[in-house]
C-alpha cells in the first residue's frame, strides 16, 4: 500500500515547515489549491473511471476469472480516486446531482439495494440506455450498486450466468464515467474561472468566500470520517458493532478509504512546495505545526492498519485500535477549529458537529 500511495502522489509535493505569517492573497491560494490538488485529482478519478468502464465491457463480452479479476481491480482505483476527492463537495460535483449519483452512501434502509434487485428482476433493457440510467435512482447508479455486484460471495458466476445483470454492471461503470470526466471537464473548462473572478456578481460573493469554501472542504470532512465512518460503526460499546454500515464493507476497504480520505486532507492542507501559495498560509505558523503533527500520528496509525475494518475488529484490539483513530479524527479536528480561531475566517454552521 505504502509503495502504490508512493506512486499516486509522485507530484504531490511535502512541505517543510517554515515560519509564516497569515496569507490574505486569496485568489493566489485559490488557484494554487485548484491546479495543484483539486484539478489534478478530479483528472486522476475521471482516468480511473474510464479504465473502468472498458474492464467492465471486456468481463462482460467475455466473462473469466482473469476479466473478473481485472474489473473489481478497476473498481479499487477509481474508488481509491474518488475517496482522494471525496472531500470536495462543493461546486462541480454538485452539479445534476453528481455526488449523490456516484456514492449513495450512508443508505441506512438498504433503499438502494433494493432498488437494484427489483432492476435486475425487471429485465428492462430501456433502462439501460445510458441516458435514461442517469435519471434513474441515485440508490442504483454509482459505486456502492456496483460494489454490491462485484463483491458478493458469488458474483464472478451470477455475472457470467445472468447477461442482463452483466449489462447492469456495464452501465453503471460506464455512468460513472460519465460522470467523474463531467466534473472533470467542469472544474476545467468552467469552474476554475469562477474561482479566479470570484466577486459578488458570481458563485462565491468574494476570493476570501471561495477559500472559506476550501477551508470546509478541509475541515469538516474529518468530523465526517470520525462520525459516520467510524462511530456509526462501532457503536458505543462493545459488542455494539455494526461492520455492514461501514462504507465499503462489502469490497472490504473501509479503513483503505479513511486512510486515502486523510491523505487528500493532508495534501489539500499541506499543498505543493513548488508554490508559494498554499492553504495552510492562512494559518499562524504555530496552528500549522500542531495540525501537521495531528495529521502525521493520525496516517501513521491507519498505515498499519488492515484495509478491512472488519478485519481490524476481529483482532483482539481492534476495537481500541479504531477508537485510537477516531480519537486522533477528533484531535485533529480541535486543532483546525482552533487554528481558524486565530484567523477571521468564518466556515460557518457544521451540521455534523452541532456547532
Amino acid at each position: 500500500m505504502t509503495k502504490y500511495l508512493l506512486l499516486l502522489f509522485a507530484g504531490f509535493s511535502t512541505f517543510s515547515l517554515l515560519a509564516q505569517e497569515p496569507a490574505e492573497n486569496w485568489t493566489d491560494i485559490n488557484l494554487a489549491v485548484t491546479d495543484d490538488q483539486v484539478t489534478p485529482g478530479y483528472q486522476q478519478f475521471a482516468e480511473t473511471a474510464a479504465v473502468l468502464k472498458q474492464s467492465a465491457a471486456a468481463f462482460c463480452r467475455a466473462p473469466g476469472a482473469e476479466s473478473f479479476s481485472a474489473f473489481q481491480s478497476e473498481f479499487h482505483r477509481s474508488m481509491d480516486a474518488w475517496q482522494l476527492v471525496q472531500h470536495i463537495q462543493f461546486g462541480p460535483v454538485t452539479y445534476f446531482n453528481w455526488n449523490f449519483r456516484l456514492q449513495y452512501w450512508p443508505d441506512e434502509k438498504g433503499t438502494g439495494a433494493r432498488q437494484l434487485d427489483s432492476l435486475i428482476a425487471g429485465k428492462n433493457e430501456a433502462v439501460l440506455e445510458l441516458d435514461q440510467f442517469a435519471r434513474e435512482s441515485v440508490g442504483i447508479q454509482g459505486f456502492p450498486a456496483l460494489e454490491r455486484l462485484l463483491f458478493e460471495d458469488n458474483s464472478q458466476q451470477q455475472l457470467s450466468d445472468d447477461a442482463f445483470r452483466c449489462r447492469v454492471a456495464q452501465t453503471i461503470a460506464a455512468n460513472i464515467n460519465d460522470m467523474a470526466s463531467g466534473v472533470h471537464a467542469q472544474w476545467v473548462n468552467e469552474f476554475r474561472t469562477t474561482v479566479a473572478n470570484a466577486d459578488e456578481r458570481g458563485f462565491f460573493e468574494s476570493a476570501e468566500d471561495a477559500t472559506i469554501d476550501f477551508m470546509k472542504a478541509l475541515v469538516e470532512p474529518v468530523r465526517r470520517i470520525q462520525q459516520q465512518k467510524i462511530e456509526e460503526v462501532i457503536g458505543e460499546s462493545t459488542g455494539r458493532e455494526r461492520v455492514r454500515r461501514a462504507e465499503s464493507w462489502r469490497s472490504a476497504r473501509s479503513v483503505r478509504n479513511i486512510r486515502m480520505n486523510v491523505i487528500a486532507l493532508e495534501n489539500l492542507f499541506t499543498g505543493s512546495a513548488d508554490s508559494d501559495f498554499q492553504l495552510h498560509n492562512v494559518l499562524q505558523a504555530d496552528d500549522v505545526e500542531v495540525i501537521s503533527a495531528n495529521f502525521d500520528s493520525l496516517l501513521e496509525v491507519l498505515d498499519e492498519m488492515p484495509d478491512a475494518l472488519g478485519v481490524v475488529l476481529a483482532q483482539d484490539d481492534g476495537r481500541e485500535q479504531i477508537q485510537d483513530v477516531a480519537d486522533k479524527l477528533d484531535a485533529l479536528f480541535e486543532s483546525l477549529e482552533a487554528g481558524l480561531k486565530n484567523t477571521d475566517l468564518y466556515l460557518g454552521f457544521n451540521s455534523l458537529d452541532g456547532d
